[in-house]
């Protein structure tokens, strides 16, 4: 046949077929632009090139641009396949009617095979082209939120450009191989009356439904049994595969479940608009299922990212006290109390040949144990054995009541079967018993909050923490003795300062190499520059979640999009059956409202339950390397949810009204 011809078909088809190829266009060169930022972003100069930092912590944020584009990736390979399945779908009656009129299938595979070329030509490259114009717009909201000072320039990323062509090259491919494939196997007849096949009503599948009832139960209790950092990391992705897993099999065998139900309660299912809505779900909920089960993730995750992302920002300054409580922090190990005030002396020394000045210091010095609980009885926990039960471990630091007054300036006395105690997740009130190592200790009261500020390591966050104040150093050094650690362990100590005004960055060179100059094995921390770094981090996370947040924004409104465009055009026969035997327009719109209201809103109201029941597991996940609290955590998630249930709502109009349209538009 003519190429001439043919070609003309190919733009034909394009311009008949606008409604569903124009988002599918639209899915297309959004994730090609998604994609091609984070790769320009993650080879970028002006963050992390060649081994070389354009600022504090650059290149872990390159390392997060680069995973989050791998993970796009993976996502337009799903979602581009699943776009690609309505739009070939539409397309089967056209195939069908080119073979009938006589077109052999190696001219239907060239057209396919040009419509197909030209897809990838306009979605990469207005992808590319939008991507290079929004690559230095978004590398200066990057540096907006981490506090860098903006650069000039533009840059072209070649490896960025050839991995967008590659990936994408390979999907439409991948994309027209599945098309041709589901084309040729047909015959003409058969394609063309793709879209008056019937279906039978759907069976409720038992196994599945009682597979979706106890992996959403078993979901359900490990997300909200989950008490500390370590068991939140041992639940969190189980969790989220049997939630995930319940999701699909509950939405699937569950929605035809209830819709039985409804169907055999006469009250209801006898009234127009229910009638036409219930038995028109139940023949099409097979299909519906998977995709609204694919909204419902998509908006778990959604508000997932941004409540992750927004708290973190929100209590960025507050996990900086907690990490940094003074201007600066040196920690190290001393063999005992008069090698720490040497090193005092030699850090005070080395404060005044810096020129810097400080209005408060700090000192504390301690030693560690790592204990295994059980209830309230406490045991050695052994290194070998440590990380294969870390729910059960606690982070122990032992003080003496002498040094515990010194840095609290009280007097106060233990008697040798009591203790202090503070612990992080559980609060012991006096008159308690602790049986600590086969001894038991009554608790006289609670640790001074000024001791924890200094005393605990933030890097164990992972391990639930404890301080113990005993009588005497030597009850501390039985203990280590009864353990296997000799009494003259070093002390791990504290030493941190306040400071008068800011600290250039050439007095914390000096400093830095002044201590170095006369102590060994000391770590020194500027909080000024731990906040720049801490910001860095946290705001390039939280720039990327907003990336990927918007990526999944996009998928859910257009799998939205597609189901009502496909959903319509099959029910459209439908109501005009019904239309014809006396169903009037304002029937109709109620039934379309009734059936449409419930696509819409069970996936949404599914995914903010989810994000409920998980947000327990999220925090102590998050707690890992920073301090969340559940006041914020709860309110990023409230403001998170009604920003984007406004959204959804705004979309749920523009669809519905869709729909409607193509119901009441005549087929011919």
């Amino acid at each position: 046949m003519n190429h001439k011809l043919l070609n003309k078909l190919v733009f034909r088809g394009m311009q008949k077929n606008r409604k569903t190829l124009i988002p599918f266009l639209m899915a297309g060169t959004f994730t090609v632009m998604i994609f091609y930022i984070l790769q320009s972003l993650a080879y970028c100069p002006y963050i992390y090139y060649k081994g070389v930092e354009a600022f504090y912590g650059a290149q872990t944020i390159a390392i997060i641009l680069d995973i989050s584009s791998q993970i796009t990736a993976v996502f337009s390979v799903l979602f581009l396949f699943y776009a690609n399945q309505f739009l070939i779908k539409g397309r089967k009656k056209e195939m069908g009617l080119y073979g009938v009129l006589g077109m052999s299938k190696k001219n239907i595979t060239y057209i396919m095979t040009a419509e197909t070329i030209l897809y990838a030509l306009i979605s990469m490259a207005v992808g590319m082209m939008t991507g290079t114009f929004l690559n230095k717009l978004m590398l200066l909201m990057l540096y907006k939120i981490i506090g860098q000072r903006p650069v000039e320039g533009l840059f072209f990323s070649t490896k960025a450009f050839g991995n967008t062509m590659m990936l994408f090259g390979i999907i439409f491919a991948c994309c027209l191989l599945h098309n041709v494939r589901s084309i040729r196997v047909g015959n003409p007849i058969t394609l063309l009356q793709s879209n008056h096949t019937g279906e039978k009503e759907p069976k409720v599948k038992i196994g599945i439904f009682l597979l979706g009832v106890v992996t959403l139960a078993a979901g359900y209790y490990l997300a909200l049994t989950a008490k500390t950092a370590s068991e939140a990391i041992s639940s969190l992705f189980i969790s989220i595969l049997l939630v995930v897993l319940a999701t699909y099999c509950l939405f699937t065998a569950g929605s035809i479940f209830i819709l039985k139900r409804l169907k055999k309660n006469p009250k209801f299912y006898y009234k127009t608009k229910n009638f036409i809505s219930v038995s028109n779900l139940m023949f099409r909920m097979k299909h519906n299922a998977a995709g609204l089960a694919s909204i419902c993730i998509l908006s778990t995750g959604v508000i997932l990212l941004l409540t992750c992302g927004c708290s973190l920002m929100m209590l960025g300054e507050k996990n900086i006290n907690r990490l940094y409580p003074t201007d600066v922090k040196i920690e190290s190990k001393v063999t005992g109390v008069e090698q720490g005030q040497r090193e005092i002396t030699q850090i005070r020394s080395a404060l005044k040949e810096s020129g810097i000045q400080t209005s408060e210091e700090v000192y504390r010095q301690y030693k560690t144990i790592m204990l295994r609980k059980d209830g309230q009885k406490q045991t050695y926990a052994d290194p070998d054995m440590m990380y294969t039960d870390m729910g059960s471990c606690i982070d122990t630091y032992l003080l003496s009541m002498d040094d515990y007054n010194k840095y609290v300036g009280t007097n106060e006395k233990l008697s040798e079967d009591q203790v202090l105690i503070y612990n992080s997740d559980k609060e012991w009130k006096s008159g308690e018993v602790l049986d600590f190592l086969g001894k038991k200790y009554a608790v006289a009261g609670n640790v001074d909050y000024r001791v924890t500020s200094y005393v605990l390591d933030s890097t164990m966050s992972l391990f639930e923490s404890e301080i113990l104040v005993f009588a005497s150093e030597a009850q501390i050094n039985g203990f280590l003795e009864q353990v296997g650690q000799q009494e003259d362990e070093d002390y791990n100590v504290y030493i941190g300062y306040q400071t008068n005004g800011a600290l250039s960055k050439e007095q914390q060179e000096l400093f830095t190499q002044n201590v170095n100059a006369v102590l060994t094995d000391v770590e020194i921390h500027f909080k000024a520059e731990e906040r720049h770094f801490f910001y860095n981090i946290y705001g390039g996370a939280f720039f990327v979640g907003i990336f990927l947040a918007m990526l999944f924004l996009m998928a859910t409104v257009l799998i939205i999009y597609y189901k009502q465009m496909s959903e319509g055009y099959e029910d459209q026969r439908r109501f005009q059956i019904l239309s014809n035997v006396g169903l009037t327009e304002k029937e109709a719109r109620k039934s379309i409202q009734t059936q449409v209201k419930l696509l819409f809103f069970l996936p949404v109201g599914a995914a903010m339950l989810h994000m409920m029941v998980a947000s327990n597991v999220i925090r102590l996940f998050l707690r890992m390397v920073l301090v969340v609290d559940a006041k914020t955590f709860g309110m990023a998630i409230a403001a998170v949810s009604i920003i984007f249930l406004l959204v959804y709502i705004l979309v749920y109009h523009i669809t519905s009204r869709t729909y409607y349209k193509i119901i009441h538009t005549k087929s011919c």
